[in-house]
């Protein structure tokens, strides 16, 4: 029996399922011998919430880490980072 996992499914997009996808990716890329494939699942018929709250103060180094540009991720996304919030 071989217990190496070759497919991940993510049901669910916004923030939290594409960062997981992205997290899984760069993290999971680098051996190509038990390469693993990353489908994401979302509905056509929920639209995009771009509020914001799925995101936290570590969102820059989780970029970098990824290998994603934050500034293309901004003008990609059309995005901003939101200054008005507060972590205690």
């Amino acid at each position: 029996m071989n217990d190496t996992v070759s497919k991940i499914v993510i049901v669910g997009g916004g923030s939290a399922g594409w960062l997981t996808a992205g997290l899984l990716a760069s993290e999971l890329r680098g051996d190509s011998r038990a390469p693993v494939e990353i489908t994401l699942i979302e509905s056509p018929d929920v639209g995009t919430i771009g509020v914001g709250e799925g995101t936290w103060p570590t969102m820059r180094s989780t970029l970098a880490g990824m290998g994603v540009s934050e500034r293309d991720f901004l003008r990609e996304c059309d995005a901003s980072f939101k200054q008005g919030s507060k972590f205690s």
